[in-house]
């Protein structure tokens, strides 16, 4: 009772494959007001951690007090799928955390009756799916075979039928629309990325990431693992005192427990990256639209007639993007950081390393450098060389949202929730300045203005201008926004800067005068989380929390409304003629947005 009438609750909560954290929040009125706060996904069950009686599911808030343990699961996957000629209809496959992309697509085989090693694409109505661990539970899936030209695909089973399944004369089954063949064109300036590594041999190469365990996991079966499985079995231990087990969680799956929490395997041969070297994938080498089947957190065609990818893999919402060369960054809230070949939008590994989500990401080509902020207080300096870690920055008091690095220097500039902008010197990798309270409350958002100013926005409704000589503040943007400023967006061709917050307002300043000229007041339903200039500046895109993207002309009268994600949207980057968009739906697309660029 006293525990529910605090303010504020102090609980240590475990996330999957994480030392537990100290959260602080103001204690909740209701479960979905808890696990809002907390962020937990529906998919996901959180226990409280009892001492003496062991773990069970919080059924409603009275359950927790001040100070309490709490531990977020992740419940076993599972899909139905189903055969492209009908032999096969709604059978399950099951995995737990810790199976890799090639076991599931072995346990879909095999669930199909297809000979093992056929190579399959997995389709939802008529959308080709990543196959990854991170497909959304109790999905109903058509599995459909590939084979090289002239040949067959080989049915096993007691419903096989003739065994054989013809094909057409072009020796492939129909696919998704062709996909973009890349959007840049590597340089010898460009880092060398790590590519994957084996392959399967025939025409339909299939490229898979060497960090996927071994082994098919069957329809039903625990993938294979190291860890030992949680104790409770086929479910965690009743709550002390009522005599059985708990039924009815509408989040739990049906007919099993949960499986081991396993992280992700690194390879010994590149530390930090959860990929094996290999040969570098030559211009040959199949795109997405072309390939057999997906690698692991590989690109998929999207719906949506801007749509042309759809990159997935992230166990949690997508929170930062970043490219240096032709290599794109993904940073999430599951603390892992993906990298992808924008040649052919390609997974090609991943960069363990943080305890808390990667909040905001910058890069230096010059320096080879990628930079990463996390909830966890600290930034991490990687090598593009090696794409492992160098150096850890310490410093921030709080979670680090943003930042930057200043072109034609080498200085990194973040923003955290400690309401400090803190300025880093990448040559030494030391801390140069730190400019605390730069901000009433957190700072969102650190951009370069021009060659000796650059701007930061705050939860506080205020944008500031500081200047990099003295480190100073220049000016305080009037009038304020009437809410949080999210995000800002600066071009020095047009000498523009665009302000978005969370009054779901957009301002346009003039960057010589610092006065706001034009001002869009309800452009977005819900708060405007992010915002994003095209190349030549005659575009803005804006990204807003009911999960839509809009495109803006100069002038911010709208051209169109990007859909298809399925969560707020995070972060919008534009590489070219291409826009990416990051959501809470875990997922990143990349949308055709050359068109509406004016000359």
């Amino acid at each position: 009772g006293e525990g529910r009438q605090m303010a504020v609750w102090s609980l240590f909560v475990q996330y999957p494959n994480r030392e537990p954290v100290l959260r602080e929040l103001v204690a909740p009125q209701s479960l979905s007001e808890l696990r809002d706060a907390l962020e937990v996904f529906d998919d996901q069950h959180l226990l409280i951690v009892d001492p003496h009686h062991g773990q069970f599911p919080v059924e409603r808030v009275s359950d927790l007090f001040d100070g309490c343990s709490l531990r977020v699961a992740v419940p076993r996957r599972r899909v139905f799928v189903s055969r492209s000629d009908g032999l096969i209809q709604h059978r399950p496959v099951v995995w737990y955390p810790g199976a890799g992309a090639e076991q599931i697509e072995s346990a879909i085989v095999k669930a199909c009756g297809f000979a093992v090693g056929t190579a399959i694409e997995v389709m939802d109505s008529d959308v080709a799916v990543v196959i990854s661990a991170t497909i959304p539970n109790d999905s109903a899936l058509t599995a459909v075979p590939l084979a090289p030209e002239g040949g067959s695909v080989v049915v096993t089973g007691s419903r096989a039928g003739s065994g054989q399944i013809p094909l057409p004369p072009n020796g492939c089954l129909p696919r998704s629309p062709e996909s973009p063949r890349g959007l840049r064109t590597r340089t010898a300036t460009t880092p060398t990325v790590p590519p994957r590594s084996g392959t399967r041999a025939g025409a339909n190469s299939v490229p898979r990431s060497a960090a996927a365990p071994a082994g098919p996991v069957g329809a039903g079966q625990r993938a294979r693992s190291g860890t030992p499985q949680h104790p409770g079995g086929a479910g965690y231990p009743a709550r002390p005192g009522t005599g059985g087990s708990r039924t009815g969680s509408p989040s739990r799956p049906c007919g099993g427990g949960y499986g081991a929490e396993l992280p992700a395997p690194a390879s010994p041969a590149t530390p930090g990256l959860a990929v094996a070297p290999a040969p570098a994938p030559s211009p040959e080498q199949p795109t997405p639209g072309s390939a057999g089947t997906s690698a692991v957190a590989a690109a998929s065609a999207g719906a949506d007639e801007h749509c042309v990818h759809i990159l997935a893999g992230h166990a949690g919402p997508v929170l930062s993007l970043c490219t240096v060369g032709d290599v794109l960054f993904t940073g999430s809230q599951d603390c892992n950081i993906m990298i992808w070949d924008l040649n052919n939008l390609q997974y090609i590994g991943t960069l363990p390393g943080h305890t808390g989500p990667v909040k905001c990401m910058a890069a230096t080509l010059g320096r080879k450098m990628l930079c990463s902020g996390s909830q966890d207080k600290t930034i991490k300096v990687w090598s593009l060389e090696t794409f492992s870690s160098t150096k850890t920055f310490l410093g921030h008091s709080s979670e680090v949202n943003t930042m930057t690095v200043l072109e034609n220097s080498e200085v990194l500039l973040s923003g955290g929730e400690d309401r400090s902008v803190r300025v880093w010197d990448l040559l030494s990798l030391t801390l140069l300045a730190s400019l605390e309270q730069a901000h009433l409350s957190g700072i969102f958002a650190v951009k370069q203005l021009d060659g000796s100013s650059f701007v930061t926005a705050s939860r506080d409704r205020t944008i500031k201008v500081w200047t990099t000589s003295t480190w100073q503040a220049r000016c305080t943007l009037n009038p304020p926004h009437y809410d949080a400023v999210s995000d800002v967006a600066a071009g020095s061709r047009q000498g523009r800067l665009f302000s978005a917050s969370r009054d779901r307002s957009i301002r346009r300043w003039d960057v010589q005068s610092l006065e706001s000229d034009l001002q869009l007041t309800n452009a977005h339903s819900d708060w405007i989380t992010c915002l994003a200039l095209s190349p030549s500046e005659n575009s803005i895109f804006s990204g807003c929390r009911d999960a839509t993207v809009k495109v803006w002309d100069a002038e911010l009268c709208c051209m169109t409304r990007l859909t298809g994600h399925r969560g707020p949207i995070t972060a919008l980057l534009t590489v070219d003629g291409h826009l990416f968009s990051a959501s809470h739906d875990r997922t990143v697309r990349v949308w055709r947005v050359d068109q509406f660029e004016k000359s």
